[in-house]
């Protein structure tokens, strides 16, 4: 949910900064990195090897960016990229802040 409003929130600023598609590119990484922890919650309960399953979890999510990232324009790949990261960041800010708070 929050990486969600992030991406919204990226998109507009930068549309409205005149950077439609640095925004759609941003917000894309954004969106895609916030779906990681859903299927990262689906994995767990998997018999299947974590290690295995996230190692392929983010290098497909990884592709899936640079690939949306290429075709929006190669020079924005970096932002599809840089949302993935920064709800990765995001994510575990909010499951240290859970875990800080018991």
């Amino acid at each position: 949910m929050v990486c969600s409003a992030a991406a919204v929130v990226a998109f507009v600023a930068l549309l409205l900064y005149g950077q439609p598609r640095a925004g759609f590119a941003l917000a894309f990484g954004l969106a895609l990195g916030g779906f990681n922890g859903l299927l990262a919650a689906r994995g767990a309960d998997s018999p299947e090897s974590f290690r295995l399953l996230s190692l392929m979890r983010i290098g497909l999510l990884s592709a899936i960016a640079m690939a949306v990232g290429l075709l929006l324009a190669p020079e924005v790949v970096w932002l599809t990229i840089a949302g993935v990261a920064a709800s990765q960041f995001v994510m575990v800010a909010l499951a240290a802040r859970s875990v800080m708070s018991r």
